[in-house]
């Protein structure tokens, strides 16, 4: 939320809902930009459509949100509820208890196990349930990937698996840098993990400094096209169809003849689109496997 961790909020605020038509937004949104407000949130009545997602979400119910201190609502709320029943729209008003959002999250977030006894470990958490040689210490902030998702753990057993000692590993599209760390502590020799979320980016390098990774792992901002080709052995993609998609042919500068290439965030509908894709470059499916409803590829030459 666009309000999240600003401390200036008292412990009691108010949050006003209005509904306008899906066509009406941006004035309702203006409405809202009039106002003393702490924070905006809304929704455009849109559906989420590639590149945002690879699952088309429905367009939900159109909104625009604010939250006020107690003393702004009272001196505002009679105007507000003028203005917007004067366009024909529903008003909503409650009270909502203040909490530290930045922080909330971290009380439903604890260590995940995965294959071989390497656990991931939240931050905060001591000690940690698996000895040093395991443990992947972790604090995602805002980025994405805690080891919780079906495409990131597919993506972590499968490394786990490898003997990656001496080995060369790119990780593209990082998020809070769990595979890449995972190859480095696996003994991967070079590690590169590229990520263009300036805020995921911050993260990498927190949780390289947590797990003393330096030596072995190279953060780049941005994202295929801002490194220089080069081989790798081990390549991990967890990206959405239409990026692994549009980067498959500019990826094979990065590529030997014996690269393994792991790719996920797929949903299994692609199976037939993905089997095409990488016989187009000489590749073909070693083996697939499939959780909670996503699937992950592994792909050779």
């Amino acid at each position: 939320m666009p309000w999240a961790g600003n401390e200036s909020l008292n412990e009691t605020y108010r949050r006003w809902t209005w509904y306008p038509p899906a066509d009406q937004v941006e004035t309702a949104m203006n409405l809202a930009y009039a106002l003393p407000v702490q924070g905006v949130e809304y929704d455009d009545g849109q559906p989420a459509e590639a590149p945002f997602t690879d699952i088309p979400l429905s367009p939900g119910r159109p909104y625009v949100r604010v939250y006020l201190t107690v003393d702004d609502a009272n001196k505002w709320e009679a105007t507000m509820r003028e203005r917007v029943a004067a366009r024909g729209w529903l008003f909503e008003s409650d009270a909502v208890k203040s909490e530290d959002w930045a922080n909330a999250w971290k009380r439903y977030y604890v260590p995940q196990v995965l294959r071989h006894g390497y656990t991931v470990v939240p931050s905060w958490t001591s000690p940690s349930p698996a000895d040093e040689a395991h443990t992947l210490w972790l604090d995602p902030g805002m980025a994405f990937g805690t080891g919780t998702h079906a495409t990131t753990r597919l993506c972590a057993n499968a490394l786990l698996d490898l003997d990656l000692g001496g080995q060369s590993v790119l990780d593209l599209g990082a998020g809070s840098g769990i595979l890449g760390l995972l190859a480095a502590k696996r003994g991967a020799e070079r590690v590169l993990m590229v990520e263009p979320d300036p805020v995921a980016v911050d993260a990498i390098r927190h949780n390289v400094h947590l797990n003393h990774l330096e030596d072995a792992v190279s953060v780049l901002a941005g994202t295929l096209h801002d490194v220089k080709p080069q081989p790798f052995d081990y390549l991990f993609l967890n990206l959405i169809w239409d990026i692994i998609h549009a980067e498959w042919q500019p990826l094979q500068a990065y590529l030997v003849d014996s690269s393994m290439i792991f790719l996920s965030g797929l949903l299994p509908e692609r199976r037939d689109a993905l089997t095409s894709l990488v016989a187009s470059t000489g590749h073909h499916v070693v083996r697939i496997e499939e959780q909670d409803g996503w699937i992950m590829a592994v792909v050779r030459r």
